[in-house]
């Protein structure tokens, strides 16, 4: 089989970049080793997302505008979001409707295992399992890795190793009397007992709640951390399903090289604090469709130009995040200092402002100072 775009993963990266591409009128495979198959997620998608991709309002379970964060003395914040919401999706339900999407674009979506691929003197050669043809080869003028944070594309054609940092652990439970508090809420546990790095979420879905947390501690004890989180929550329910996944915490030092570019996860492309990944993933599947429609038209050198268009939009968000997780999830001093920060309203209308649309939203000067002033006292009293 002969195509255009060889596109190697179809979670939201891969099906967003195929869309793009077969919209365009490229010939395209979309490859999927499990059509079945959706990464371990909380599952949160910003408005913005939601705006600029056209998600369907069916596939967006929960709209919900209230939050709670839980400091690890028990205190709690509770903020509300008057200008927008939080868009709850479950991965299954989105991924197939982006694969979907992208295939009734033209898109040729394939269930295949990727054993190997190649550059060619012309290309790419793909050497594939597929699960419904007795396709095993595919050859491709340009690939876009989107097989997530262990990217055999990427191992396969020598990209820099992707570096791990976080493994998360999410369990779903049915909706009882003692989660129906949480139908419109998402609550955040900045707590060390939880997650001594990161920090633990309940999210409400249509029906179940999804509870979770993650560590940068990869050597096996983030099953105790979601136990511990599990007794606090005083759940006496038990799950109906467990998920688990390796988060890459920092992109790659590079992320496109010849005719082939990697995004999403592939590219490590998920924010430090928060572990916000869809919407970069999106963005940069759609980012390195349309530097690849200019490359060919001449319009841009090379897919180089992708990744720099991508560092110089997002990389202050990562930078900034990355500060603040260092800042303030160190311990439990420091969280508590954070918490309370988190009760200015300023502080509030900042944070979701930035969240909906993934933007560095400015603050007046007056405000910055207030918020610096606070974050002294309370980093000096430990609350």
């Amino acid at each position: 089989m002969k195509c255009d775009v060889a596109v190697i993963g179809g979670g939201p990266a891969g099906a967003t970049a195929a869309n793009e591409l077969a919209k365009a009128g490229l010939s395209v495979a979309l490859i999927e080793r499990n059509l079945n198959n959706a990464k371990p997620c909380g599952g949160a998608i910003p408005l913005g997302l939601i705006e600029e991709f056209d998600i369907p309002a069916d596939i967006v379970e929960r709209k919900v505008t209230q939050m709670a964060v839980r400091s690890p003395k028990g205190r709690v914040i509770s903020m509300s979001m008057p200008n927008g919401y939080v868009g709850m999706v479950r991965r299954e339900r989105f991924d197939k409707f982006l694969r979907e999407r992208a295939a009734s674009s033209g898109a040729e979506l394939i269930e295949a295992k990727m054993r190997a691929v190649k550059q060619t003197t012309d290309g790419y050669q793909l050497s594939i399992d597929a699960t419904h043809s007795g396709a095993t080869e595919i050859h491709a003028t340009y690939v876009v890795g989107a097989d997530g944070a262990n990217s055999k594309t990427a191992h396969e054609l020598g990209f820099p190793a992707n570096e791990f940092k976080a493994v998360a652990i999410q369990q779903r439970f049915r909706y009882s009397p003692e989660l129906e508090r949480y139908h419109n809420l998402v609550e955040i546990w900045f707590d060390g007992e939880v997650s001594p790095d990161f920090y633990a979420w309940v999210f409400p879905k249509a029906d179940h709640i999804a509870v979770g947390t993650g560590t940068e501690d990869v050597n096996g004890n983030i099953k105790k951390l979601q136990a511990r989180f599990r007794e606090k929550l005083d759940l006496k329910v038990e799950p109906y399903y467990e998920e688990a996944a390796k988060i890459p915490m920092h992109p790659r030092k590079m992320f496109t090289q010849g005719n082939a570019a990697l995004v999403g996860d592939a590219a490590g492309l998920v924010t430090a604090s928060n572990g916000e990944g869809i919407f970069f993933a999106m963005q940069s599947g759609k980012m390195a469709a349309r530097t690849l429609l200019k490359v060919m038209v001449g319009k841009e050198k090379s897919l180089a130009a992708y990744e720099k268009h991508f560092r110089r939009q997002y990389f202050p968000i990562y930078t900034g995040l990355a500060f603040l997780q260092w800042a303030y999830y160190r311990n439990d001093r420091l969280r508590e200092s954070f918490v309370a920060i988190c009760e200015d309203k300023h502080v509030q209308q900042i944070t979701f402002d930035s969240y909906l649309y993934k933007k560095m939203v400015p603050a007046p000067l007056w405000v910055q100072a207030k918020i610096t002033a606070k974050n002294l006292y309370h980093l000096a009293l430990g609350h």
